[in-house]
């Protein structure tokens, strides 16, 4: 066996002194690593170098959850540096220059295995991770891309060329095929090739239906003052006075309302420079989102979904408002398909987005009806199997009418068994995820979104 060192290699801002924090391993002494497996990880930050051109410093609203995670090209067996780690906030905060040809640890491989570039990049493949939290004061240091953010994204950063970048506007049913076990998408970033991007947009206050990413998509800054100025006056003056988490919820949904993450375009830091990406080039669903009704404000009329669950746990406060100032409106499976068609040829009118729309698991091993006739029609308003499957058809129309490609994860759940997998229809196993995300995988390579290729052999 032949030990190579793993060194940091370049990462250039220009007008800028990229610094790091100590190593944060996620391994063990000896470990055997896979190629391509995350190791370590660290904290980043960039600090003006005093000949920039001044202005708007890059990743400034997710500078504090800043990271780089560390992947050797070739298996084998690790063995830390002993000044790799400095324990407490040194391994938290960018406090050291990062140097390029700093050793961090070394990897016993078989001889002649030594990483094909390893005079570029030391033998180290970097994974950049950045979230947006959703409050500065939420402070969660505890490991990889920890935190409550409202946007959360990572890259490759050996990208010379420019990024493609996949969206995902995700509920719950999407958070563990995009972002992998440990959240911080190590999973689909050992399987994809580069340059490309992954974005998740959680669903902790705005659940992202087709008619409210729209409406996020058209909506001006005036249209906001006046959604934020009517709430101001009307929240704090209902019969209910609010309580903090009261505020919380509802400052978190007004600041979801303000943006479109469909518009919006990223900094990227790689090991050459300084690149941008975006809007994306491909957008992840779920049809899980598109309910049977949502709620409209009677004054302005902008549309919001919220989670059952989200409701059921808020307080009296948020629950007076919403029943004060909005009024619930009903959805026909032709009203969803219809509100797909506008976001689609909404988005499409600007740049050529893929779409990807995760379908629904229609079946359910624990259904005993066996005689329908009982049931009024449309039996889709009263039994969920029949609406899970009209709404499945509704989908297939809409792919074939605009162009999406269907996640099939009904098809791909009843292979697996259905129950044991994805027991509420919604949640799924971790092996159920592994195998939808190599079905996202494939569709974007066979949709030919840029970046998201096969890693070669090693």
């Amino acid at each position: 066996m032949s030990s190579v060192p793993l060194t940091l290699g370049p990462l250039v801002a220009p007008g800028f002194v990229v610094q790091r924090s100590g190593l944060r391993w996620l391994c063990d002494d000896g470990h055997v690593c896979r190629p391509g497996e995350v190791i370590a990880f660290c904290n980043i930050g960039l600090v003006p170098d005093g000949h920039g051109k001044g202005g708007l410093r890059p990743f400034a609203d997710e500078a504090r959850d800043f990271q780089v995670a560390l992947a050797p090209r070739v298996g084998g067996r690790v063995s830390k540096a002993a000044d790799s780690s400095h324990g407490g906030f040194l391994d938290q905060l960018d406090f050291q220059a990062w140097t390029p040809n700093h050793i961090v640890g070394h990897i016993q491989c078989r001889p002649g295995q030594r990483p094909p570039g390893y005079d570029v990049d030391g033998g180290l493949r970097l994974l950049l991770l950045a979230g947006r939290r959703m409050t500065e004061i939420a402070e969660v240091r505890s490991g990889l891309l920890t935190g409550w953010h409202d946007r959360s994204r990572a890259w490759w950063g050996e990208g010379t060329s420019e990024f493609g970048t996949l969206l995902s506007l995700g509920t719950c049913d999407q958070a563990g095929m995009i972002r992998g076990e440990r959240f911080a998408f190590l999973e689909m970033f050992e399987a994809v090739l580069g340059p490309a991007q992954i974005v998740f947009v959680p669903d902790d206050a705005l659940v992202p239906c087709a008619p409210a990413i729209t409406e996020q998509l058209s909506r001006t800054p005036a249209q906001f003052d006046d959604i934020a100025a009517d709430f101001a006056t009307t929240f704090a003056a209902g019969p209910v006075v609010p309580s903090p988490s009261d505020w919380i919820f509802a400052g978190c949904l007004m600041s979801t309302l303000q943006r479109s993450p469909l518009t919006e375009r990223y900094d990227m830091l790689t090991r050459t420079g300084l690149r941008h990406a975006g809007p994306a080039d491909a957008v992840m669903l779920s049809l899980n989102v598109e309910s049977e009704s949502i709620l409209r404000h009677r004054k302005l009329g902008y549309a919001v979904k919220l989670h059952d669950f989200r409701l059921a746990e808020s307080g009296p406060a948020i629950r007076a408002w919403l029943h004060n100032n909005f009024e619930r409106v009903k959805r026909t499976l032709s009203d969803i398909q219809r509100d797909y068609r506008t976001l689609i040829d909404t988005v499409r009118a600007r740049s050529d987005t893929k779409f990807l729309i995760m379908n629904v698991m229609s079946t359910s091993g624990n259904e005993t009806i066996h005689n329908y006739a009982p049931f009024d029609r449309p039996m889709g308003e009263t039994l969920l199997s029949i609406r899970r499957r009209e709404l499945n058809l509704m989908l297939h129309d809409l792919a074939r009418e605009r162009d999406v490609a269907i996640v099939d994860l009904d098809a791909i759940a009843a292979e697996f068994g259905g129950n044991a997998h994805l027991p509420d229809g919604v949640h799924s196993s971790g092996a159920l995820q592994a195998e939808v995300r190599g079905e996202i995988l494939r569709i974007l390579r066979a949709r030919g979104v840029r970046g998201f290729g096969v890693p070669s052999p090693r």
